[in-house]
Formats: C-alpha cells, structure tokens, sequence
C-alpha cells in the first residue's frame, strides 16, 4: 500500500485593495532587481524574467548580469564523420544556440566580457561570427 505525506493547511488571507503595505515588485529599485536576477540562471534569466513587465526587462539588461555569458552547461547533440568538418550538429542543438546567443545579446547589449563553451557545445564560424559583431566595440 503507497502512502503519501500528510499535507499542510495552507491559510489564505485575501487584502482589501489599497490596504497592503507591500510594495509592487515591478517598482523595485532597478539596483535591487539585478542583485536579486544574479542569483538565477542563464535560461531564468533570459526565458522567464523578462516577460514579467518592462522593469524587469530593463533590469535584465542591466551590465552587471552580463559580464560573464557562462553557456558551459549547453552540449551539442553531434556525430562524428569521416568528411570536413569531420563534426555534424543536429539542427535542433545549432537552432538552439542560435535562439540563446541572439536573446542574450540583444538583453546584453554587448556588455558581456567573457563567453564560456562548453567542450561539447560545436560553435560554429557564424555563430562566432554574429556574437563578434554584437560584442560593445569599445571592449574589442
């Protein structure tokens, strides 16, 4: 026989409007936003956050998140052939990266210093080639 734990009482308290002393999350201070996104990651970062509202879009694009663009956690699906360039991606790993790449520029606005691959992440010449040209040119 299965048993599941007993579930908690949750209590709700529904607030008359205008009674809460809470502030709204979309006006937060644009400092504190970004110091509360650096604790979520690169897909939270780009997919998610910003479809809130347009402040937390515009603290997504804040440089401070965009020093560092870490896609060490992304591998391609590839195989291995015998014929230049002895490596074939599979369309949906390229597409993919080609999606992550264009959302993180545009948010970043080429504030980003440094990218991280990882080892199995085939980067190819365009891809390189289109985060070059985005990159701030004042940092080249």
């Amino acid at each position: 026989m299965m048993s599941f734990p007993k579930q908690e009482e949750i209590e709700v308290v529904v607030m008359e409007e205008g009674t809460s002393p809470v502030r709204i999350w979309e006006d937060l201070n644009i400092d504190m936003l970004v110091k509360i996104f650096q604790s979520f990651d690169l897909f939270q970062l780009i997919s998610v956050i910003p479809q809130v509202c347009h402040a937390w879009q515009s603290a997504c694009s804040d440089q401070h998140l965009w020093k560092t663009l870490d896609l060490s956690i992304m591998k391609s699906n590839f195989i291995r052939v015998s014929i230049p360039p002895y490596i074939y991606v599979d369309t949906p790993s390229r597409e993919k990266l080609n999606r992550i790449l264009k959302i993180c520029l545009i948010l970043s606005h080429g504030n980003k210093l440094t990218l991280i691959f990882h080892y199995n992440l085939y980067v190819d010449n365009n891809q390189l080639t289109y985060s070059a040209k985005r990159y701030s040119p004042n940092k080249l």
